[in-house]
């Protein structure tokens, strides 16, 4: 047996073996969403905007449906231009939801917010049912690169302190 021969064998006996898992996995995320992953979170969202829209005062549910919003929002816009403007509006109501807040110490939604809510979230849905779960979990990644992106500009852009000066 030659050198090359040992060493084929050698790479042989210590390579991992193929995973089953892998391959079903990577089928599995190229599905569309199973309806009963769709029918749970949906579900969470609608009882999340529900809790909002009565004047909750927890930041979790808000966080979670404005995470669903800006993940819609980075499909729809992969997905098509029409798509777009309703999840924009969802968008502005939240930022106005959150303004409620910061002014009342509750959450809550003007008229067309409400309404801007409702038309966002049905998109979602429809976004959601028929995306598979690679699509959906890539759009959150954008998003989450999206919002850390928006905060870096932010922070550039106040003005940085004054130093302090030691002969003070």
């Amino acid at each position: 047996m030659n050198r090359a021969q040992r060493r084929a064998n050698h790479r042989k006996a210590t390579a991992p073996a193929p995973s089953q898992n892998t391959w079903a996995a990577v089928i599995a995320a190229s599905q569309p969403t199973q309806p009963s992953v769709a029918d749970e979170s949906l579900t969470r969202l609608h009882a999340a905007f529900d809790d909002l829209r009565a004047g909750s005062t927890d930041d979790e549910l808000f966080d979670r449906l404005a995470s669903a919003i800006n993940v819609g929002m980075v499909r729809a816009e992969q997905i098509d231009e029409l798509c777009v403007p309703p999840m924009l509006a969802a968008r502005d109501a939240l930022i106005r939801c959150d303004a409620i807040r910061g002014k009342h110490g509750r959450y809550g939604f003007d008229g067309p917010g409400l309404q801007a809510m409702a038309t966002g979230l049905e998109v979602y849905e429809e976004i959601l049912r028929n995306s598979s779960p690679q699509q959906m979990t890539e759009a959150l990644h954008h998003a989450m690169t999206r919002m850390r992106r928006q905060v870096a500009e932010e922070i550039s852009r106040q003005p940085s302190p004054l130093p302090l000066s030691l002969n003070a």
